[in-house]
């Protein structure tokens, strides 16, 4: 037995035997909060287990890594928050004080961002359009990002209904690129039209300039390789010059995201878990993921088969490194030219959705131990008042170890057996992480464990009240005079203390 420590942050340091393990990469701000436990437990207490905690000044921090690239390589126009991987109220109204454009893919995301502080100058509306949403969407003036040329037409009609007379600013999204140069899987996609059919919304887009005000040309793709990359944003290049050919005036190009973020602190640390894990599909003894699933790898005839099912965590370069990677490489179609070149001196302004990146270590989400249980194996799971619902994304898996922070100074029992942790609901999959973890000491019930950099596409992304179990409440920590402060979400007004301490005269 030995004596935890209290209300502090402990992360695993297990001496002698070497056990897998996959650190989070945490942020400044985030460590400084863990590192007051007292805190943590007293906001669970107070609004409930599980509970997200945002950090919406890292969205400042964030963006201006991005403006940076525009900057060094004198380049013109806006980068996007998108809304879509977070509801947070908060990170929204902090974001709207920022040199940023929102993305939202919905009608209530756009009556939400309107409230944030976002004009309509500054707002841009995806992904599928009902009636309604395309609707207030055009009454508000606000960008308009066409998925299909349905949209388009239905745009026209609905303009000429409502007597706008004002022109949609207007981005038109394409999809399907493909080249001889490298391959592309064959894989369908339910988004943009189809770099081959160009010519046909080139022409409506002439055949209506009185409806709208032509920005360019759109796409997002993710998953895919440097080269790929390279190909998709010359034919795009290649279709905005065939728009200006043929008479059209677009003065923007707009890449997506996609770029990648850091989640695992060591590079080194990430490809030996990776190892390990394969190993253990090869070894029965040796398990590191429940129900010996592999987490898409499997045992065939001794050999590794299958592919990964989870993200990965350290795919250097990040975030602004990675789109200076994509603007910096030759575009062979182009003379070797490269983008960040052929954009500045167009000039073509260029517009980017980071996404996820913009949401890098915006958030945690902390789960109270409810009890410690052997399973049906032996294995030994910690019971947490959360579900799986509350930390989950629909394509992705968090394998970072999380965070303990023990309740009280008492003794406890080392845990080199490792754990899974799983939730609270009355089915047999609500697991929580699918692979185990080695923390120095075993949970307690009372104990918080806190999942890291769950901000983006993970916190509330399908987050339900399942079985009438919590949804999470969401707290806003800010460090202001070098001390940490938190407020309700939904209450969080960036520039409040300011205001009424006198220090914005």
């Amino acid at each position: 037995m030995v004596k935890s420590r209290g209300h502090r942050a402990v992360w695993a340091e297990n001496e002698g035997s070497w056990v897998p393990r996959v650190r989070p990469k945490i942020s400044s701000l985030a460590r400084q909060f863990l590192a007051d436990g007292a805190l943590a437990h007293s906001l669970v207490q107070a609004f409930g287990s599980p509970l997200n905690i945002v950090f919406p000044d890292i969205i400042a921090e964030n963006i201006a890594q991005f403006r940076a690239v525009y900057d060094k390589y004198h380049l013109a126009g806006d980068v996007i928050f998108t809304t879509k991987p977070n509801k947070s109220h908060a990170i929204k109204r902090r974001a709207s004080l920022e040199n940023c454009w929102a993305d939202v893919s919905s009608e209530q995301a756009l009556v939400k961002i309107l409230a944030a502080g976002f004009n309509r100058d500054r707002i841009e509306v995806t992904g599928p359009k009902g009636v309604e949403y395309l609707s207030l969407a055009l009454q508000h003036g606000v960008v308009l990002n066409a998925d299909n040329m349905e949209e388009l037409r239905a745009a026209v009609q609905l303009r000429r209904a409502m007597g706008i007379k004002e022109r949609t600013r207007l981005f038109v999204r394409l999809s399907g690129f493909r080249s001889s140069r490298i391959g592309f899987t064959k894989q369908d996609g339910t988004f943009g039209i189809h770099a081959d059919s160009v010519d046909e919304a080139i022409a409506f887009l002439l055949e209506n300039t009185d409806h709208f005000d032509f920005i360019g040309f759109s796409y997002y793709v993710s998953d895919t390789s440097a080269e790929q990359r390279v190909v998709i944003i010359e034919q795009a290049l290649k279709c905005t010059f065939r728009a200006i050919e043929r008479g059209l005036n677009p003065r923007g190009l707009n890449i997506g995201g996609g770029f990648h973020i850091q989640y695992a602190e060591s590079a080194e640390e990430w490809r030996k878990y990776t190892d390990a894990l394969k190993t253990s599909v090869l070894d029965p003894s040796f398990q590191l993921t429940w129900n010996d699933s592999g987490l898409g790898y499997r045992n065939q005839g001794g050999l590794i088969a299958g592919a990964p099912n989870f993200m990965d965590h350290y795919m250097a370069p990040f975030a602004g490194a990675d789109i200076e990677r994509t603007l910096t490489a030759p575009l062979p179609e182009f003379g070797g030219e490269t983008a960040a070149t052929i954009l500045a001196e167009a000039p073509i302004e260029l517009y980017i959705e980071p996404g996820r990146a913009l949401l890098d270590q915006t958030g945690l989400s902390i789960g109270r131990v409810s009890h410690v249980k052997q399973s049906v194996q032996g294995e030994t799971l910690v019971v947490l008042e959360m579900n799986r619902s509350n930390m989950h994304a629909t394509h992705q898996k968090l394998l970072t170890e999380p965070v303990l922070l023990y309740r009280g100074d008492r003794e406890r029992k080392q845990c080199p057996q490792g754990v899974y942790y799983v939730g609270n609901l009355c089915v047999s999959y609500d697991i929580i992480q699918y692979n185990k973890t080695f923390p120095e000491f075993l949970p307690e019930p009372g104990d918080l464990v806190a999942f890291i950099n769950t901000g983006s596409y993970m916190m509330d992304f399908i987050e339900s009240a399942t079985l009438h179990q919590n949804v999470a409440r969401k707290v806003a920590v800010s460090l202001r005079n070098g001390k940490l402060t938190f407020t309700d979400d939904e209450k969080y007004h960036p520039l409040a203390e300011s205001f009424f301490d006198k220090e914005l005269l």
